[in-house]
């Protein structure tokens, strides 16, 4: 990065922002490469098929456990040194998948690696933010959210096309190699100190709304619980989850749907959904800065919910496509714009809490989508509980809008 000041006048694609963009890239092709196949590995290695289904959700634990810790972390640690850590960890873990022979110690790997990516994920956000100019904040986010977008709809087929083709113990070891890639990236960061770190968002939106940043109030050290949660960003992190909830809802069952229905091709659905989704994310950026936060997650939301409505009415492959594009439109704008607020809504020093505030609503929504659909659906069928999701994100929208309608003047804040 050559120039004075380049970030802060508004320049967003540089090497560094680059670099971390790319870093992540790998680490999530990674675990996209081997999400879906540690059950058929847990399989082999005489696991019941209990223990295995328990190996993939173990994981998702681990990582939600370890947000809060990664949030503290991040605030307090150097950014660059802990993601280097965490996915120095994260490729050794899959040489230990490797080597493994029992299924307790295929466990014990699965923790470590869901806590490090867990970790991972936290900090790599809150550090990125840190080489974004503080106007195009949403624009900056939605492009790093594009690498997990490609790392979802080619990881999952890649690791497949290895495992098939050369075996686990070549698929666990690409995957290392490919993590640890990601640590050689991340060496090539450097912090320009010209950079408008990631405090300055928080600052520039406390003077967005009219109050000069001299006379703000003095900052009250949190206690409590308050140093892992940022509380003020709760309902976005609720809010946040809903769009999860949605993804585990349609991973979980829109397969078993057209099973049931005699509906062909559903894979399709979830190609289509991941390209219309990283289109969105390449142009939703801009718009996101530009409109208000209630305004582009209420349209969001809307998307989801109608999707929904769709997938649980549908006969035909055509419908469930319609419900793909209408909920990568709704993800797409509405996932960036809340984590935007999250960083935006806090002071400098819990940006990373702020961060692993909003991934533990996300985890949430993710588990409790499937948890809470498979016991509606055993009871009522499918089309009830797509209905009955369809429901809780409205209500679940409803009280954003009337925390947003009592907040209006910190949302202005936080979103101009």
């Amino acid at each position: 990065m050559k120039g004075k000041g380049k970030n802060a006048e508004g320049q967003l694609i540089t090497v560094p922002y680059l670099l971390v963009a790319a870093a992540n890239l790998l680490v999530t092709f990674g675990y996209s490469m081997t999400s879906t196949l540690i059950t058929s590995y847990a399989v082999n290695l005489g696991a019941a098929l209990g223990a295995a289904g328990a190996l993939g959700g173990i994981y998702s634990i681990a990582a939600l456990v370890s947000r809060p810790a990664g949030g503290v972390i991040t605030d307090k640690w150097d950014k660059k040194r802990v993601c280097l850590f965490t996915a120095l960890v994260m490729g050794i873990v899959m040489m230990g998948y490797m080597l493994v022979r029992a299924v307790p110690a295929l466990f014990f790997f699965r923790i470590v690696n869901g806590a490090a990516f867990g970790i991972y994920s936290t900090v790599s956000m809150a550090f990125v933010s840190t080489f974004i100019p503080r106007k195009r904040l949403g624009e900056g986010l939605g492009y790093f959210g594009l690498t997990q977008v490609l790392a979802q709809i080619c990881g999952p087929s890649l690791g497949g096309a290895v495992k098939e083709r050369f075996g686990f113990s070549v698929l666990f070891v690409s995957v290392s190699l490919i993590t640890l890639g990601a640590c050689i990236l991340l060496l090539g960061v450097r912090r320009n100190k010209e950079t408008a770190p990631s405090g300055d968002l928080s600052s520039e939106a406390h003077r967005c709304g009219g109050t000069d940043a001299n006379e703000k109030a003095p900052r009250e050290n949190p206690r409590g619980i308050r140093r892992i949660i940022a509380f003020e960003c709760m309902i976005f992190a609720i809010t946040g989850g809903m769009f999860s909830l949605s993804n585990g809802i349609m991973n979980s069952f829109l397969v078993l749907l057209g099973e049931e229905r005699g509906i062909s091709g559903v894979s399709t659905f979830f190609l289509v959904n991941g390209l219309v989704l990283f289109v969105i994310r390449m142009v939703i950026g801009k718009t996101i800065d530009k409109r208000p936060l209630t305004v582009i997650v209420d349209l969001s939301l809307i998307f989801i919910i109608v999707s929904m409505i769709l997938a649980g009415r549908a006969e035909a492959l055509g419908m469930l496509l319609l419900a793909a594009v209408l909920k990568a439109v709704g993800q797409g704008g509405g996932q960036i714009s809340l984590q935007s607020a999250c960083i935006k809504k806090v002071d400098p020093e819990r940006v990373g809490i702020a961060t692993s505030t909003y991934y533990i609503g996300a985890d949430i929504g993710q588990g409790l989508g499937p948890m809470l659909g498979g016991r509606l659906a055993d009871n009522l069928g499918y089309e009830k509980m797509f209905y009955i999701m369809a429901v809780i994100i409205a209500v679940v929208m409803v009280i954003f809008n009337c925390y947003q309608r009592k907040g209006e003047g910190d949302v202005k804040e936080n979103i101009c």
